[in-house]
């Protein structure tokens, strides 16, 4: 069987890793008591995840709202190194509940399973991440990725490893707003989230988007769009809202939007020769679930 080149595993840059401990320590200063939070070591593994799909040039950053709050439980749980590291050597192995995270959604690919909770993953964010690397809007290679396609486990975790290249190789980067996750973890009302939101945006997403000085920016769902999109605006970088893949709209409108995203990274991305060097090490964070609608307007 091939085997996909192996990872570069670096600790995380020490400027991303103190920016993330600063939103962290005043995201739990600024919110209720009760409320559920990730640890900081879900966080900075979630980010180490992101990091390594990191493009050496980004071109197009979807930038989503968080990824699913992970408990101490679900942190104890590890992916099954005989089975991962067979087709991709070094890929990091604790799990988190995060899109990067090879074993969120795919339970045959974990050490063990929680019996209190499911593991069902986030396939909406696959079929973006697979519409974002088409080349043809026809054909958005859904079929690839999703278990009721493609049910041989090692196949189909071949197939998204192979998308997640891709993106890397065309400069397509997940970004999320929150470091923390919003999902999962009891009732969070707006004015919370809003919090959360600002304070990351401060002192690490907008640096990380400055930085990385992206040609286009995706938001997904009106979530983010509310509190980050006057915040690109000042950053004179251009964007595109669409609605969250879980928006209950009817099938042609949600195909309209995967569509859209091919689109957008068919004409801002192409593939770099440097990011042939797939997994050129680094380490960043990524979120799921956006919420609301988009409008699909671009702005400049």
């Amino acid at each position: 069987m091939e085997i996909i080149k192996p990872v570069k595993v670096n600790n995380m840059e020490r400027k991303v890793e103190e920016s993330i401990k600063k939103a962290y320590v005043l995201i739990n200063q600024n919110v209720p008591p009760n409320t559920q939070i990730d640890s900081l070591e879900v966080v900075k593994q979630v980010e180490e995840y992101r990091q390594l799909w990191k493009p050496y040039k980004t071109n197009v950053i979807l930038l989503a709202e968080s990824h699913v709050f992970t408990d101490r439980q679900d942190h104890e749980i590890w992916c099954n190194s005989s089975i991962l590291h067979a087709i991709i050597p070094n890929y990091p192995l604790p799990f988190v509940r995060f899109v990067y995270c090879l074993g969120y959604g795919e339970d045959e690919l974990l050490t063990k399973r929680r019996t209190d909770g499911k593991n069902t993953g986030t396939p909406q964010f696959w079929k973006i991440f697979s519409s974002c690397v088409a080349e043809n809007e026809n054909d958005l290679g859904f079929h690839k990725i999703l278990k009721t396609k493609t049910s041989f486990l090692i196949r189909r975790l071949r197939n998204k490893i192979e998308v997640l290249q891709k993106m890397r190789e065309k400069g397509i980067w997940l970004l999320d707003a929150s470091i923390v996750g919003l999902y999962g973890s009891g009732n969070k009302n707006q004015a919370v989230i809003k919090r959360i939101l600002e304070i990351c945006w401060k002192n690490h997403i907008a640096d990380t988007i400055q930085e990385t000085n992206p040609k286009h920016v995706i938001i997904i769902g009106k979530g983010v769009d509310d509190i980050i999109s006057s915040n690109l605006l000042k950053l004179n970088i251009p964007f595109t809202v669409l609605l969250q893949p879980q928006a209950r709209v009817k099938r042609h409108v949600q195909l309209e939007n995967y569509k859209t995203y091919q689109r957008i990274c068919a004409r801002y991305c192409r593939r770099e020769a440097e990011a042939l060097d797939l997994f050129k090490p680094n380490i960043e964070k990524t979120n799921l679930n956006p919420f609301g609608y988009g409008d699909g307007q671009t702005y400049v």
